[in-house]
């Protein structure tokens, strides 16, 4: 664990106790620091000594910091009633990451944001490093907090995926590389809209250090980046990828462009490409982002739940052809109609929870959907219609185009759930072996 010794001595608030928040409370303590801590959904098991209270009852003229966990608003639309008491007495509202910064300043770190991406990116990377023999760690917004991360050593780096929410509340970020995927309209609400947005992500290319480097997608919308930045900046274009990727993980053009940044940051680090060559094979993805579930009569499923936003989906739809489509679920501005110029590939929809009318609307005649209103219901009618199709490379796919609250948890539960149902399928539609009643490897 890393422990933010310069917290010692001091008091400290943490708000919100998720694994970011935990990890906060359990790296302040350990630093010797006071600690009052609140979530408004949950009172978890906390370190002796740590006092779960009510943040009115926080001592607020002693408070050094107080750290809050990135999905807590604390400014627009409208800032958690804690954020509000801080920022009217000018405590400074900062994040996990800021305390990482504060105990390691020393440190190598790649930053890895952007609209979609960065989480298979910042996976990318640090799985190419470690193949040349760098010691590399990733964390932040994905997997591991960033507290709970193992030191990587002086020659080692922590690779970070930072969301536009990290990136407001970590002023002291000093990054040796980092890139900017792609910026799309998403999350404007937290920021005041589009503005803030692109404001937010530019706070990557601010922490550059002068002697590092900041690498750009290809997208246009990234271009005023560029003078935020006073290390080197570099822009992939299409003769960056490498020469052929054999890997069902990174399908898809976007995923092109994901592996020529990952390459390039890589290289800029001290990778050998010949050997990050060799590694991409065994890159084995993420859960929920393009993921292959399985293979069975001539119907393939992939998993795409992390496909939040319709620019996200939009990039799975280009991915693959013959595709009977799972969409919807609580949708964010502007819905599905930006991308119906994008659905050649797609045979037929199947429409999910609260966005399905809104989803049917935008479709309108343009090609074959219906409301399923489930993601079982979704499966079991693409699975209906792909059987009686027989077309080529049928894909089943889960690419929602919205955000999942209205069903599920979290975007996870939710491709948990359409994993569980086509591998059930697959496996009651298994041919068996009459001899002995087990199902046959076909």
């Amino acid at each position: 664990m890393i422990i933010p010794a310069i917290m010692s001595g001091k008091t400290v608030a943490v708000l919100g106790l998720g694994r970011s928040g935990l990890s906060a409370v359990r790296a302040l303590a350990m630093a010797g620091a006071t600690v009052y801590a609140h979530d408004d959904h949950t009172a978890p098991q906390l370190p002796e000594g740590v006092q779960a209270s009510s943040p009115e009852d926080w001592p607020w003229d002693e408070l050094a910091v107080l750290v809050i966990s990135p999905g807590i608003p604390h400014a627009f639309p409208e800032p958690h009633p804690a954020a509000a008491m801080a920022t009217a007495r000018g405590i400074p509202i900062i994040s996990d990451i800021e305390l990482m910064m504060l105990a390691r300043p020393e440190a190598r770190i790649v930053g890895i944001t952007g609209t979609n991406g960065k989480s298979t990116t910042t996976m990318l990377i640090s799985h190419l490093l470690g193949a040349c023999g760098i010691t590399a760690i990733a964390g932040g917004n994905i997997g591991t907090p960033v507290l709970e991360l193992e030191d990587p050593g002086p020659d080692g780096v922590i690779v970070l995926e930072l969301s536009s929410y990290q990136l407001e509340i970590t002023p002291s970020l000093a990054l040796d590389a980092g890139a900017v995927i792609n910026i799309t309209p998403d999350h404007l609400d937290r920021h005041f809209g589009w503005g803030g947005y692109v404001a937010a992500k530019a706070r990557l290319a601010e922490a550059i250090r002068k002697t590092g480097l900041l690498v750009l997608g290809r997208g246009a919308e990234l271009d005023p980046l560029i003078g935020f930045c006073s290390g080197e900046s570099q822009r992939i274009d299409q003769g960056d990828a490498p020469l052929f990727i054999n890997n069902p993980a990174l399908t898809g053009p976007h995923n092109i462009e994901n592996t020529a940044i990952a390459f390039r940051l890589g290289a800029y680090l001290g990778g050998d490409r010949q050997v990050m060559e060799s590694a991409l094979p065994q890159f084995r993805g993420l859960p929920h982002r393009m993921e292959p579930v399985c293979t069975h009569d001539g119907i393939h499923f992939v998993n795409d739940s992390k496909a939040t936003n319709a620019e996200a989906a939009e990039k799975a739809l280009r991915s693959f052809s013959s595709i009977y489509w799972i969409a919807g679920g609580e949708a964010k501005d502007g819905g599905i109609s930006g991308i119906t110029h994008a659905l050649s590939n797609v045979v037929r929809a199947y429409l999910i929870g609260a966005s399905a009318d809104d989803f049917a609307h935008d479709l309108g005649g343009s090609i074959p959907h219906r409301i399923s209103g489930t993601v079982e219901q979704a499966l079991a009618d693409a699975i209906a219609d792909a059987s009686a199709d027989h077309l080529p490379d049928a894909t089943i796919l889960l690419a929602p185009a919205a955000a999942s609250f209205d069903q599920f948890r979290n975007f996870e539960a939710r491709g948990d759930a359409f994993r569980a149902a086509a591998l059930n399928w697959a496996e009651e539609t298994m041919p068996r072996d009459t001899t002995n009643g087990e199902a046959m490897n076909v």
